[in-house]
């Protein structure tokens, strides 16, 4: 089941609020990162941790960064810390467990999302991330069945579709999982990567109905 390097690419607004001026530059970073400016927002981050080295959203921000450039190495312990703040927003965990997931570390990132879902269990997002784990050790009905709770939670939750999909994929049980990705598609039409599974899972379906 693939994984999608940044699931979750913006960060979530800057919440950590202390001196007026590190203020202003958290603000100006945030917005060069959201307009693809990494670096110049990463030497504004940079500048942020230089006079609050703990800053959690610096922290994250700059775990952002790292993953947009595809260095889950340099993105986890950033992440980490950000995250031992308490700074435990659902990117954050998303994140980290993604970095921890590319660098084949599964279990951490599993321990970091079941930790979340210990924290926050009506979230969908953290049942997903389970999901998603679960499916790359193998154990395609256990993340399933997490797939399921996460849509349970909020039958919207386009990523829980997706998931769900993939695994039932997985699973062999094709009809199903079309289903799962038209669903997704109706919650998230732009989705290049599910628009693209699902044609080829209905070319599949056909030659095997011929």
């Amino acid at each position: 089941m693939p994984v999608k390097k940044t699931a979750f690419r913006k960060p979530a607004p800057p919440v950590f609020k202390k001196d007026p001026a590190t203020v202003q530059t958290l603000d100006a970073a945030y917005h060069l990162q959201k307009s693809g400016s990494l670096m110049q927002a990463e030497l504004l981050y940079q500048k942020v941790l230089m006079a609050e080295p703990g800053n959690p959203f610096a922290l994250y921000a700059m775990g952002t960064i790292a993953l947009d450039r595809g260095n889950a190495a340099a993105a986890v312990p950033l992440l980490r810390q950000a995250y031992a703040t308490g700074y435990d927003h659902e990117t954050v965990v998303t994140h980290l467990g993604i970095a921890l997931q590319m660098l084949g570390r599964v279990d951490e990132a599993m321990a970091i999302y079941e930790d979340a879902v210990q924290r926050v269990p009506t979230n969908p997002r953290f049942h997903s991330n389970v999901a998603v784990v679960l499916a790359q050790k193998g154990d395609y009905e256990g993340g399933l069945a997490r797939a399921q709770k996460a849509l349970k939670l909020d039958p919207n939750f386009a990523p829980a579709c997706m998931n769900a999909g993939f695994i039932l994929q997985s699973l062999g049980r094709h009809v199903e999982a079309a289903e799962m990705f038209e669903r997704t598609l109706r919650l998230e039409p732009g989705n290049a990567q599910v628009t693209e599974a699902l044609r080829l899972l209905k070319q599949k379906l056909a030659t095997q109905g011929a």
